[in-house]
């Protein structure tokens, strides 16, 4: 059974998430020695040709697999760097098609902002469930900062799911759930009327979430799961990474004031995307 990581980069004016890609690859070839493979779109890859890393993705990625950008225009989020917010859209509307898209038998899909800096997720490969997603959501500064709303998919609905990481087995069961998830995504504000959240910006979270809850019978079941994510959150700016040791300024209070910290020996989903930018060399040396 072949095995191997897959990614989604679709850049926006703001974010070069090809870049991201590469770094997030270089981390899972060193940490989980597999094969790793990015889907990504014409525009994308054109930037990457004018920027200069396609030789070093091309150098890095397995396989390079040349989709339709998804058509995400209404998908706008805030972005924040510290107490700096840029908005900008999100696209990340074709991650139901990873089905199609993967050339392993045993996927690990992965954020292009999820730093595997262990080999924990490498247990996973043999386990007998066909699908698995994180299940629950862990701050770097601890429960304090964990609201309701970081735990379920509205203030009445189902617990959420992480499609930060998500691995399953290609067959017909996964197919069945991928399929499911495409569903939800055309007819998502039907969904949000019924589950009861706010439809305005599209969420893979919410969108596999309500797919297992269907496909578990509208129940919730207690089921085997990939590790808790670790989280940093995006008003939380990465300093330094030096020596496998990531240094943050904690945010508290939104942005009103900051606590340093330091996170060894965990992967890491760092949400503030500039910072990650800012250290971008120093987190390719961990990746060596």
């Amino acid at each position: 059974m072949s095995k191997g990581v897959i990614l989604f980069a679709h850049n926006n004016r703001q974010i070069d998430y090809a870049r991201m890609s590469i770094l997030a690859a270089k981390l899972a070839i060193k940490n989980l020695q597999v094969p790793v493979s990015l889907v990504t779109d014409p525009s994308t890859m054109d930037w990457m040709k004018e920027s200069g890393i396609d030789k070093i993705a091309a150098d890095t990625f397995d396989k390079i697999i040349i989709t339709q950008r998804p058509e995400d225009s209404n998908n706008v989020k805030n972005y924040f760097d510290g107490n700096n917010r840029t908005p900008a859209t999100f696209t990340n509307g074709n991650r139901f098609s990873v089905w199609d898209q993967t050339p392993y038998d045993r996927t690990l899909m992965i954020d292009t902002d999820y730093l595997t800096l262990t080999n924990t997720l490498s247990s996973y490969w043999d386990a007998d469930e066909d699908l698995l997603i994180s299940s629950k959501y862990n701050d770097i500064q601890g429960k304090e900062r964990i609201g309701y709303l970081d735990t379920h998919i509205s203030e009445t609905g189902i617990e959420m799911l992480w499609a930060t990481t998500v691995m399953f087995t290609k067959n017909e069961n996964t197919k069945i759930f991928f399929d499911l998830v495409e569903h939800i995504k055309t007819k998502y504000k039907m969904y949000s009327d019924v589950y009861r959240f706010n439809p305005l910006l599209f969420r893979n979270d919410i969108a596999f979430s309500i797919a297992k809850h269907i496909l578990n019978g509208y129940q919730k079941v207690d089921e085997y799961s990939l590790p808790t994510i670790f989280s940093t959150a995006d008003r939380d700016i990465l300093v330094d990474a030096d020596d496998g040791k990531l240094k943050f300024l904690v945010s508290q209070n939104n942005g009103e004031n900051y606590v340093a910290t330091s996170v060894t020996d965990k992967d890491v989903h760092v949400m503030n995307k500039f910072s990650i930018m800012r250290n971008y060399d120093k987190l390719m040396e961990l990746a060596q």
